[in-house]
């Protein structure tokens, strides 16, 4: 740990000596160097410091020729901490290492809302401050292939960026444990139920009741008795900030062509697995939390024709459950295209292949449309990780979301049925 971050590639990537000194050579290596313990402390002494303007697309915008264009402009250039993209790979893996540590020597496994909100404040800037050091490298892309040359690293580091930001604020150790044992039962049992995946939310007291009187009695489900709208819970709203950051994860990943379904698929490293997989988990789970809430007032989220901007539906959601909402369906419409597409030219390549078009929606033989949006984006997750090819594992996390899936709808069903 006391030894300096690795130099910049170009200098690494010198063919010969002189290609090294016409480079700056030992001058140049050591002009930039940094220890990593000194570029960890700024990371996670950022909390101290005047935060930098941030936002959760930092890395997409950067992506794009206009924010390269903009880039002598952009307060950005002058970060405090610019390592080299090997750099920046030991970094965020390094604040991976301090999230779990932090969990690990907490004395139990209760957390206080002072405790939380303390390690919130000093890590999540620690990790904004990172998405800052890698911006300021003009070469560091999203895109496959790098259009300059350098290789995967600044796109490989992105996936564990957005696991860290999702396991900042969820704990999922007790779920992968279950998960890498093959009990996908118990894994989806402790996503539903267990209390360490939200440790970091307060006990909840008592939920707030809204008279259900407020419903006209033309718009409520016909039935014997009238339930009351819950207010969401602690849980859930905890659940949704890391939902918020898992589902502009995979947002990206459409939007660039970096999902296991894009001709790029062979070039995503496993951390662009683990990163959906997470990703969908925790964005399901929140779903679903929302669904067992408001189910018996509105029905079926992602299945059943829902007015969001009438009665019953703007008093039992709120605007950003709403937002989140638009997101999955985005990001599962957006999938599902790409699977199907997928699917037609492997098609086209192999006549011997007829795959009905009624097939495409179908996943173990469960129809997409009458699937929930939790147990929607986990099916069409699972679709497409049974396909990819490189890494065994995803198809070992294709059948445990499955089964996540499963345990969903029945969820959801149970939600209706009260």
């Amino acid at each position: 740990v006391t030894l300096d971050l690795p130099c910049d590639e170009q200098l690494w990537a010198a063919e010969n000596a002189q290609g090294w000194h016409s480079l700056g050579g030992a001058a140049a290596a050591e002009h930039g160097a940094v220890s990593f313990n000194e570029a960890l402390s700024i990371l996670l002494t950022s909390h101290e410091r005047k935060p930098v303007p941030y936002s959760s697309g930092t890395y997409a915008s950067h992506h794009s020729q206009a924010g390269a264009q903009q880039h002598a402009e952009d307060p950005y250039a002058d970060a405090e901490l610019a390592p080299s993209t090997f750099g920046c790979l030991v970094l965020i893996n390094a604040l991976h290492n301090y999230i779990w540590e932090t969990r690990s020597r907490h004395p139990g496994d209760h957390w206080t809302a002072q405790e939380s909100e303390s390690m919130f404040a000093h890590i999540e800037p620690a990790l904004n401050a990172w998405q800052v050091a890698w911006k300021a490298n003009p070469r560091h892309k999203l895109g496959r292939p790098n259009p300059f040359g350098l290789g995967p690293l600044s796109a490989d580091c992105i996936p564990l960026l957005d696991l860290a930001f999702v396991r900042l604020f969820v704990n999922l150790g007790r779920a992968k444990e279950a998960f890498w044992q093959r009990k996908f039962d118990e894994m989806a049992d402790e996503l539903a139920r267990g209390s360490e995946i939200v440790q970091h939310a307060e006990a909840v007291t008592q939920d707030e009741l809204v008279s259900p009187k407020t419903i006209p009695d033309s718009q409520r489900r016909a039935s014997q008795y009238s339930a009351p709208l819950q207010a969401p819970t602690r849980r859930e709203k905890h659940l949704r900030k890391a939902a918020f950051y898992a589902a502009d994860s995979l947002h990206i990943a459409c939007e660039f062509h970096l999902t296991y379904a894009d001709v790029t698929a062979h070039e995503l490293p496993i951390q662009s697995a683990m990163c959906f997989f997470d990703c969908c988990q925790v964005l399901a789970e929140w779903a679903c939390t929302v669904q067992e809430r408001v189910g018996w007032h509105i029905g079926v989220l992602g299945r059943d024709r829902i007015d969001m901007s009438t009665v019953p539906a703007i008093m039992v959601l709120e605007r950003e459950d709403m937002d989140l909402f638009r997101k999955i369906e985005h990001v599962c419409e957006s999938m599902e295209n790409k699977r199907v597409q997928q699917e037609t030219l492997l098609a086209m390549d192999m006549p011997s292949l007829n795959v009905a078009p009624a097939m495409h929606a179908m996943h173990n033989n469960v129809h997409l449309s009458s699937c929930g949006y939790g147990s929607k984006i986990l099916r069409i997750t699972a679709m497409m990780l049974e396909k990819a090819v490189v890494w065994p594992v995803t198809h070992v996390m294709a059948k445990a979301l499955e089964v996540q899936a499963s345990h969903m709808d029945q969820r959801a069903a149970a939600s209706i049925a009260k």
